[in-house]
């Protein structure tokens, strides 16, 4: 009888265990306290909190669905988890040990077994429950359940995803932002050194700009200057081409004078022709007539 037993003790040692060996392949390295939001479901069966300590203080967002839990007895006071989502589980009391989690917000509690409003009473202890979803649990089968919890728990807005007139909560609700602003404002002093450091950046991005700028502008300067040279030095060549054709056509009129052409140079030759044959026949003139 005693070899069963210790199986018995060692298949529930295992079973416990499965819940921190998933919350350690959750967080791997990272510190417990950085951890914002923690998904367990659907681990091995485990049938009460394993693993799970007040070191998760950071914690907004908790889910644990599906794992076969059947007590909330070490659950750990958790001052700023503002979501728990504890559906399709066993559990059937014990909502007394969520009073270490004032911030919660939204309770998902579907799938379970609660049977009466008696054991739902410990919720009154969370000031902020706005909604609470008790879906699928024998206790909503009680005459007048409705108006009883909303009259028990007067914050709540939202009971099995319907308020109190039975309009049924839409996904994209303005509550759900409220609790996002809320959550921010919880977190004032982080998020306005969020807003410093972004203004630095803003600041810096704006001096680097400013900086690029001055050296685009220098940068264009220094291009006009180097148009503007380039276009005295394109005037200097254009004068020093127009020196060049006044002296070339100089040099040329200067040959032309000192050298004539050789039109002018034939010309000059037949003048010199005519003018000997003209001084021929003046003296052929002269000369006395041949007698016959």
């Amino acid at each position: 009888m005693s070899e069963p037993t210790m199986q018995d003790e060692n298949s529930v040692t295992t079973e416990q265990n499965s819940m921190v060996q998933r919350i350690a392949l959750e967080v791997k390295r990272r510190e417990p306290s950085s951890i914002n939001e923690l998904v367990l479901d659907n681990c091995a069966r485990c049938y009460s909190i394993q693993g799970l300590t007040v070191e998760f203080c950071n914690l907004r967002v908790l889910s644990i669905i599906n794992v076969g839990l059947q007590s909330l007895a070490k659950f750990p006071a958790l001052p700023k988890l503002r979501k728990l989502y504890l559906s399709d589980n066993r559990l059937s009391s014990g909502l007394e040990n969520l009073e270490g989690c004032p911030n919660l917000t939204l309770l998902i509690l579907a799938g379970n077994k609660f049977k009466s409003i008696d054991e739902l009473k410990p919720l009154t202890k969370l000031p902020k429950l706005s909604i609470l979803d008790l879906m699928n649990c024998e206790v909503t089968s009680v005459d007048g359940y409705r108006e009883t919890m909303f009259n028990m728990l007067p914050q709540l807005k939202y009971l099995d995803n319907a308020d109190r007139s039975g309009v049924e909560k839409d996904s994209d609700d303005e509550d759900d932002d409220e609790d996002e602003l809320e959550e921010d404002n919880e977190n004032g002093g982080s998020d306005g050194e969020d807003d410093e450091e972004d203004d630095e950046e803003y600041e810096e991005d704006d001096n680097k700009t400013g900086l690029k700028a001055l050296y685009n502008g220098t940068f264009e300067e220094g291009d006009d200057d180097d148009e503007e040279s380039y276009e005295g030095n394109s005037d200097e060549e254009e004068e020093e081409s127009d020196e060049d054709d006044d002296l070339s056509e100089g040099d040329v009129s200067a040959e032309s004078i000192e050298k004539p052409s050789k039109g002018e140079k034939r010309k000059r030759g037949t003048d010199d022709r005519q003018e000997n044959a003209i001084e021929t026949n003046k003296n052929d003139d002269d000369s006395p007539p041949h007698k016959i």
